[in-house]
């Protein structure tokens, strides 16, 4: 884009809210929308409307981009009242950013042409905006320098300081070994991790002090502990922190603490208030009555080895469930007479010139098509493949528990389950009630062994005799005439007196009982923010119009070409209209995708159903919470969905406080892909996240071979351990423990193909990535002939699956709590959706060969089948951790980085175990010598089982071939305390 004025069009909830021109500057155009009003915008530049193709929530930036092609500019969700939004546009590149803008006051405000030189703009006289006479800066905390330059005249004097935040540069500059301390810049704080386990942390100026220690005594004893805190320095701030994690044997009701710092020759005493270079000022007393704890999450969360379950992808054991239609609703489809014909009205069918729905065959090559895929594909420029169905379905989960278990998985979540058309069901028809094509279809009359409390209401109660035989699908219908007007076959309302227990729900039921039974825990997706075009509650509104009691649970816009259902109207007239006011009705949705409205999350009665959902699946039919799993029927949490896209963000603090009280030991994650420190660190929202940044760095020091800085930059072993230890700096400790370290998700490509797609960097979600020129060969069969791998990797020694395997050993010894998306113990391969959600690659069954499916491609065809080996190895990796609570409660220690043999070595300790974690990320074999605590001591490699030891001196040597590991384990007992 090389017009010196672009015309910028800004759109919010579908109409036009502003135009502004924009003025080029140094190749980039940029404007700032200050103290923003709550709404979904979307945006044109120059006409051309602004489009995106991932999935990614906006949290705190946005990428999209400008197409010409586009007729319609994409709706972005996620703008809170009140925040700052930096646009930049470049080339074709449209960004946007929630910024804390710094107001800078205008000293010149008489003055036509004032700009500003700084260090953060290399001195280079610039315009900024301004806004009641104030610059407005888009600048990180931090010292800053700078000078205004007026009608081209750089100002006399000194550089004004302008520091943003609290840093080091408010305070006096030190130096370590002079023997002074800057007391003025000493902060501490305590973390209650737990009721054993305390993080103590203390702030210092940056270079001030050499040695940082704790002194603990317990209140009925004179005992002194005293311990050495590790320092991590923040040079954006210019502070040093000192931070220690105690662990206590027992719960402890109170101590006291003196921080004890040392330089040169000299010590300082602490309390968190006073000082005194003297042993002689108060301790400060911790008890119960200091309420510490930032906010409890549950143990089992901790220690959780995650397993994601996308259900339709699974296992299919019941046909008879199986979807006679999709995401495109029956009308798009003529009846199929071959399968089930009472399963909904026949008025609901459309025109035989349709095609016939079928659903895809399991074990087929992923790229091969149905006939109506074939027929409806025609004069589309996209694959339809995104709403195929194959059938998976909650029996099929329950009949794979055991290879679970015998994986060693203790944690699942579920894609959603809820009743929806959608085979990823991201968007709901009803919250309340399990999806039939899941669950069933046909109802039995059976309870399938569940119990329910005396004030909980199954589909028996309701229906009687008609309990059998029934369709699920029909009577979860809302009826939009007659006397049962608002309530569906089952009189449910938006009342949860009126709720009950469908069959499909008590399946469930059966389900979470049997994950319980084996000690797994279960959690489900909440997708909150909106639902499917076919949601009740929205077909109420479709009917109803201004005038539905519903209206104001969505957005929308627009009834001007509503037309109203009249109870005199046929079936086949109410369906047509309701179609026709879904086509027609303005509303705001989310990405844009008009089957996928939002909510407004202000709406009390929106809240309350959302609310009353999640009690009724945590209490489960028994309508209570077991003190034993083993006896509990209710799930153990949630997954947030695109959680900061809810313009009520203030919607979570009542959600978290909703879950707790009704499970206390439940589990909330969240849908964040960058730094969600913000959502985490009150502990009033969420207890973790999907660890995405965590993965950025897998990529980046595994996976990534490039030596230029940027996204596909190689992390060196330093590197690596830097930027661990700066995540690790975002979240308070127990949130670390929670946090979902996740391979991948249904939202990015297979980690196994991420490998040799190095090309890629370390951008994570990319939609249509296969189009956009992804390997998606098998991996192992992988060259270099590819525009986006790097190494010949079919000739190659090193194979995908050494990289796979190392990256499971870091994942299983650091901190947080492992996710395996389904498959990737399998090694299954595949782009970002559609193509990571293939079905499960099942033993038992003969897959079709596939042909690869990459742009670039020499013909290949292959086997798709299992690595049972690769299964075998996790096994045995998810039985180290379970086996070694060290690996999930120890402290992390970084023993060495090499950067020149691309060799990292951790220590996960506690008193009474020792782990040394070595890792060799090198192409080649490398003899490898360090040194540890522990000296004149024998390890055992849990890996290889071989017996390792440490000379007098602690120096330990090993042999490690490429892409290999050890873990070495120092037996109880033999620890030297540090």
């Amino acid at each position: 884009m090389k017009d010196n004025i672009i015309k910028l069009e800004i759109f919010k909830n579908l109409e036009i809210f502003k135009t502004v021109d924009i003025v080029n500057k140094n190749g980039k155009y940029s404007y700032i929308m200050t103290n923003v009003k709550k709404g979904s915008y979307s945006f044109k530049v120059n006409g051309k409307c602004v489009t995106y193709t991932h999935t990614v929530p906006f949290v705190k930036v946005f990428n999209a981009y400008i197409d010409e092609n586009e007729k319609d500019a994409k709706i972005i969700s996620g703008f809170q009242e009140g925040k700052d939004i930096v646009i930049t546009i470049q080339d074709n590149e449209f960004i946007l950013e929630k910024a804390e803008l710094y107001r800078l006051k205008n000293e010149y405000k008489d003055k036509i042409d004032v700009k500003i030189a700084a260090n953060f703009n290399n001195w280079i006289a610039e315009e900024f905006f301004l806004e009641d006479n104030n610059f407005l800066l888009n600048l990180k905390e931090g010292y800053y320098e700078y000078k205004f330059v007026v009608n081209g005249e750089f100002e006399k004097g000194d550089n004004r300081r302008l520091i943003i935040g609290e840093t080091g540069k408010l305070y006096e500059k030190a130096s370590i070994d002079d023997g002074k301390f800057v007391v003025e810049a000493l902060k501490c704080e305590i973390n209650k991790i737990n009721n054993y386990q305390y993080e103590f942390t203390i702030r210092t100026q940056i270079n001030d002090i050499k040695r940082a220690f704790i002194s603990i005594k317990l209140n009925d004893s004179e005992y002194e502990l005293v311990k050495e805190l590790e320092r991590y320095t923040n040079t954006q701030n210019e502070f040093d922190y000192f931070k220690r994690i105690i662990t206590f044997d027992e719960k402890i009701k109170e101590f006291s603490l003196l921080y004890i710092l040392k330089d040169a020759n000299k010590k300082l005493y602490y309390n968190g208030k006073e000082y005194s270079f003297e042993n002689d000022i108060k301790r400060y007393i911790v008890n119960e009555d200091n309420n510490l704890e930032i906010f409890d999450i549950p143990d089992w969360s901790k220690e959780a080895i995650w397993y994601n379950i996308f259900p339709d992808r699974f296992y299919n054991a019941n046909r008879y469930n199986d979807p006679i239609f999709n995401e495109f609703g029956p009308e798009n489809f003529k009846m199929n007479e071959l399968s089930e014909t009472r399963f909904i009205d026949t008025n609901k069918w459309g025109d035989n010139n349709l095609q016939e729905f079928n659903n895809n065959r399991w074990t087929s090559d992923f790229s091969s098509q149905v006939r109506w895929e074939i027929e409806y594909e025609k004069g589309l420029n996209y694959s339809l493949k995104y709403a195929r169905m194959y059938g998976g379905d909650l029996q099929g989960i329950k009949e794979k528990i055991p290879y679970l278990v015998e994986l060693g998985i203790n944690a699942v979540w579920l894609n959603p389950v809820f009743y929806s058309f959608q085979n990823h069901k991201y968007g709901a028809n009803d919250f309340r009630h399990i999806s039939p094509d899941l669950g069933t279809i046909r109802t039995s009359g059976s309870k399938h062994g569940v119990y329910t409390s005396e004030n909980v209401k199954t589909y028996i109660d309701v229906l009687g005799k008609n309990a059998k035989n029934s369709s699920e699908l029909e009577l979860l219908e809302v009826n939009l005439v007659g006397e049962n007007k608002g309530k569906n076959g089952f009189m449910e309302t938006a009342d949860p007196s009126t709720w009950v227990f469908t069959e499909s729900d008590l399946i469930m039921v059966d389900l979470i009982k049997e994950f319980h039974k084996n000690n797994i825990r279960v959690i489900f997706d909440g997708v909150f923010n909106h639902s499917s075009e076919r949601h009740w509650s929205f077909n109420m509104v479709l009917a109803d119009g201004e005038n539905s009691i519903y209206k104001d649970w969505y957005k929308f816009t627009d009834f001007s070409k509503h037309k109203k259902i009249d109870e005199s109207m046929s079936k086949k007239e109410i369906l047509d209209t309701i179609k026709y006011n879904r086509d027609n009705l303005s509303y705001i949705s989310w990405a844009g995708i008009k089957t996928l409205p939002e909510f407004n999350s202000f709406n009390e009665d929106y809240k309350s159903y959302i609310f009353n959902v999640c009690r009724k699946w945590l209490l489960g039919p028994d309508n209570k919470v077991s003190k034993d799993i083993k006896d509990d029927d209710g799930i153990d949490g949630f997954r947030l969905d695109v959680p900061n896209c809810l313009e009520n963000q203030d919607f979570w603090i009542e959600f978290r406080d909703v879950l707790k009280k009704t499970k206390k030991d439940s589990y909330i994650t969240a849908e964040i892909w960058g730094n969600g420190s913000m959502d985490i660190n009150k502990g009033n929202k969420f207890d973790a996240l999907m660890n995405y940044e965590w993965l950025k760095t897998v990529i980046g020091y595994f996976i990534n071979q490039k030596k230029e800085y940027g996204n596909r930059y190689k992390l060196s072993s330093q590197d690596f351990f830097n930027e661990l230890r700066e995540k690790r700096s975002w979240y308070p400790y127990q949130a670390l423990q929670a946090m979902q370290n996740l391979n991948g998700s249904h939202d990015t490509d297979r980690l196994y193909s991420r490998i040799v797609n190095d090309m890629l960097g370390r951008n994570l979600e990319e939609g249509k990535q296969l189009e956009k020129g992804y390997n998606g060969i098998r991996p192992d069969l992988a060259s270099s002939y590819h525009p986006n791998t790097s190494i010949d990797w079919i000739n190659s020694k090193v194979k995908p699956i050494d990289v796979l395997k190392l990256i499971s050993v870091f994942q299983m010894t650091y901190i947080g709590a492992p996710m395996i998306y389904y498959g990737d113990e399998l090694a299954m391969w595949g782009a970002t959706d559609p193509w990571c959600r293939k079905p499960m690659l099942w033993d038992e069954y003969m897959f079709d060969d596939e042909k690869n499916p990459s742009i670039v491609n020499h013909g290949e065809v292959y086997k798709q089948e299992a690595n049972l080996s690769l299964f075998t190895w996790y096994k045995k990796i998810i039985s180290i951790r379970k086996k070694n609570k060290t690996l999930i409660y120890g402290r992390f220690y970084e023993v060495l980085a090499d950067n020149e043999k691309d060799v990292v070595i951790y220590e996960r300790y506690d008193k009474n175990y020792s782990y040394i974690i070595i890792l060799n990320n090198s192409f080649n074999s490398n003899e490898i010598s360090f040194y540890s605590y522990n000296k004149n001591k024998e390890y055992l490699d849990l890996l290889s089982k071989k017996k390792i030891k440490s000379n007098k001196d602690g120096k330990i040597e090993v042999s490690l071939k490429a892409k290999k590991a050890m873990i070495l384990k120092l037996k109880k007992g033999e620890i030297n305390d540090r």
